[in-house]
């Protein structure tokens, strides 16, 4: 027999768990990774720095909104106040008759002095 006859197959080699090395991408930046413990949750970040960074826009996006609820909430505060006095003014004025007042009912008047300074 020859020496090519002779040599068998190289054997490949064979994980030593039995979870392959999966590549990840990491959530924050996007950036591919492979997970350094196999152990646990796997990780969705490939630093803690990157973690770190997710944390804190996570905390400032509850910030934003609690704010934007809390503007929302004084709005709608302002709005039916407003709603109440100004339906209330206008059963008031329904109610009344309307009457003109004596400088509307004059016309015009004199003129106040310095107003001929102000016009063109």
């Amino acid at each position: 027999m020859t020496e090519e006859t002779e040599q068998q197959p190289a054997a490949t080699p064979k994980p030593k768990s039995k979870k392959a090395a999966t590549l990840r991408v990491c959530v924050w930046c996007g950036t591919p990774f492979v997970p350094a413990n196999k152990r646990g949750p796997a990780p969705k970040y490939c630093k803690g720095g990157c973690r770190v960074r997710a944390h804190e826009e996570r905390v400032r996006q509850r910030e934003i909104t609690t704010i934007n609820e809390r503007h929302e909430q004084q709005l709608h505060r302002i709005f039916d106040s407003l709603g109440k006095t100004t339906s209330a003014k206008a059963r008031k004025a329904a109610e009344e008759p309307v009457e003109e007042s004596a400088a509307e009912q004059a016309g015009p008047g004199e003129q106040i002095q310095g107003q001929e300074e102000l016009t063109w």
